[in-house]
């Protein structure tokens, strides 16, 4: 080769040619592992500006932090319980949180001390996620609460800025799904989710991309574009694309979002059928949602979290109105509730229908049989009225 009339010698090309590939292999490296004595962009300026490799060494010597080092930093920084999620950590609440008693078992999912903040905005504060193996956990949370930044750093898609997160799977068994899914308008369903699974468990037979389809509902369109899909159906398709690879652990942001109401109550169906077979965490505002499917919650708000336990748990802390129903008449009743101390409001609603307000739960659960018995009233129903979207107001408010 001729260059200003002068031969370069290959030897020289190839050398040259190594020293750049090496010198970006350095600087991946460093955007992806821990640094110590200067910051990032003062080690990519050495690794970029002094002599190859010199400046790479510089850096692999000097600055460069072990993964194994510094894996066993945060885990001493945690505390003995900061290695594998294997056992509830004892959630210390925080202010402004609270925390149900932690159940003793094995977790698949588990956070500590995770924060994560943009600039002077904080996403993520402090959080102690727990999540037990084989329940439905519902994160629920308003708009802009921290729900998708959660579920985005536990699927490994961004980096917190404080804490860490124990799995007690493998990130290749998680399956994830966004908020809006979107997939190349060219390709069929099928052709989608077999590529997820050649990509997640190659193993398993192409009959599998069929069968899952099927199970979310797309079994008529397996061989259609999916550039003509509507945005339930992309919601769908993304569903389908999670199992496909037979995941231990789901994530969904927002899974039933788009869909109409039949479409909502499939997904709903779905997800209640993973439950004890999988673990999944289901992120959404849609609170009728969770009461319907979820074991365990997490209310998140402004980056805390301010609740997490059993939902009976959550529901049962703002139990102080009940729907009663008896045999009409029902006045004999209504006025011998109204003279109990624990009652703070009782009245009939409509013919044997009693909306009924007390101070003590307690106390309400262990007369009203009595009462009844005394008014020689007949019991039809007897329930809560709280609902999830009450629970959740009171601690957000």
């Amino acid at each position: 080769m001729d260059i200003l009339g002068e031969e370069v010698p290959v030897a020289v090309l190839v050398l040259g040619a190594l020293a750049l590939l090496g010198m970006l292999a350095a600087l991946v490296d460093l955007a992806r592992s821990d640094v110590r004595q200067l910051p990032k962009w003062a080690w990519a300026l050495i690794i970029v500006l002094v002599s190859f490799p010199i400046g790479a060494l510089l850096y692999i010597v000097l600055g460069r932090v072990p993964r194994g080092q510094a894996r066993a930093a945060l885990d001493e920084a945690a505390g003995p319980s900061g290695g594998t999620a294997t056992e509830a950590p004892a959630l210390r609440p925080r202010e402004g949180q609270v925390a149900a008693p932690a159940e003793t078992r094995e977790l698949a999912v588990a956070t500590r001390d995770l924060g994560k903040a943009y600039g002077e905005t904080v996403a993520l504060d402090a959080v102690d996620l727990a999540v037990p193996r084989g329940v439905i956990y519902g994160l629920i949370g308003p708009n802009g609460a921290g729900k998708t930044t959660m579920l985005s750093i536990l699927a490994g898609l961004r980096r917190p800025t404080s804490g860490h997160v124990d799995l007690a799977v493998p990130r290749t068994s998680l399956g994830v799904l966004v908020d809006t899914p979107q997939f190349e308008p060219w390709l069929t369903a099928w052709e989608v989710v077999d590529l997820a699974r050649h990509l997640t468990a190659p193993d398993l037979p192409q009959a599998r991309a069929g069968e899952v389809l099927e199970e979310v509902g797309l079994g008529e369109v397996v061989e259609r574009r999916v550039g003509g899909f509507s945005r339930g159906m992309l919601q769908r398709l993304g569903l389908a694309a999670c199992l496909v690879g037979d995941p231990e652990v789901l994530l969904l942001d927002e899974p039933s979002s788009a869909l109409d109401p039949s479409g909502r109550r499939e997904v709903l169906d779905l997800v209640g059928r993973l439950a004890h077979t999988k673990t999944v965490v289901l992120s959404t505002h849609i609170l009728s949602d969770v009461q319907q499917v979820a074991d365990v919650v997490g209310v998140i708000d402004h980056g805390r979290l301010r609740f997490q336990g059993p939902l009976t748990d959550l529901l049962a802390r703002t139990s102080s109105v009940y729907a009663l129903q008896v045999r009409p008449p029902a006045d004999g009743l209504v006025a011998a509730l109204a003279r109990q101390p624990w009652v703070e409001d009782a009245g009939e609603q409509a013919p044997g229908r009693i909306r009924l307000v007390v101070s003590d739960a307690t106390a309400a659960e262990g007369a009203i049989p009595q009462l009844l018995a005394e008014a020689g009233t007949h019991l039809v129903a007897f329930n809560p009225a709280t609902d999830l979207e009450t629970a959740f107001l009171e601690l957000t408010a």
